[in-house]
């Protein structure tokens, strides 16, 4: 497993041997994160660190989250997830320019799921999701799983796309539609 892990997320001797970017975040941004580091100011300031409530806890980047789920990584949910769907709303979103969770495997993955709402989710339509005259993405919505597309936006969708990000929280906190 942890060779399988090297090659996928060590930069310098696999994706970035195969690709020449050191981004796997967004198809646009082959250097750097696409939020450009100001996750980590942001959630450094004063102000957020009293609202999250984290006090003087050290602030880890991902790399060191990454490490101690490395195991988990490589291990199937799918189980759990299709037990959840009967009783709870679950969303899936994806950006469209995502390279780390592609929309076509997310896809892949919904469609192989055994629930109640299986059939149906196969053949359901997908739906423009609009904001203002935006148009932010598709959404597809069968019984407590709703998926949805977000244009332009890799992995780190609010930061690509805050606006859109907002409006998709909002959706789902609210219970309003996308369409």
């Amino acid at each position: 497993m942890k060779k399988a892990w090297n090659l996928l997320f060590d930069s310098k001797n696999g994706f970035f041997n195969l690709t020449g970017f050191d981004n796997y975040y967004n198809y646009l941004h082959d250097r750097g994160s696409s939020l450009n580091g100001s996750y980590d100011i942001f959630v450094q300031k004063t102000s957020t660190r009293k609202a999250i409530h984290v006090g003087n806890s050290t602030f880890h980047t991902i790399d060191k989250v990454q490490n101690f789920l490395r195991e988990d990584f490589a291990q199937s949910v799918k189980p759990w997830v299709e037990e959840l769907l009967e009783s709870y709303r679950m969303v899936v979103y994806n950006g469209q320019l995502d390279i780390v969770v592609a929309y076509p495997l997310t896809l892949t993955y919904l469609q192989a799921l055994q629930w109640s709402g299986a059939a149906l989710y196969k053949t359901a339509p997908r739906y423009k999701w609009q904001v203002g005259h935006d148009l932010a993405g598709f959404t597809k919505t069968v019984g407590k799983l709703t998926e949805v597309l977000v244009r332009d936006a890799g992995h780190m969708v609010p930061g690509d796309q805050p606006k859109w990000a907002l409006d998709l929280i909002y959706r789902l906190t609210t219970n309003k539609p996308f369409h």
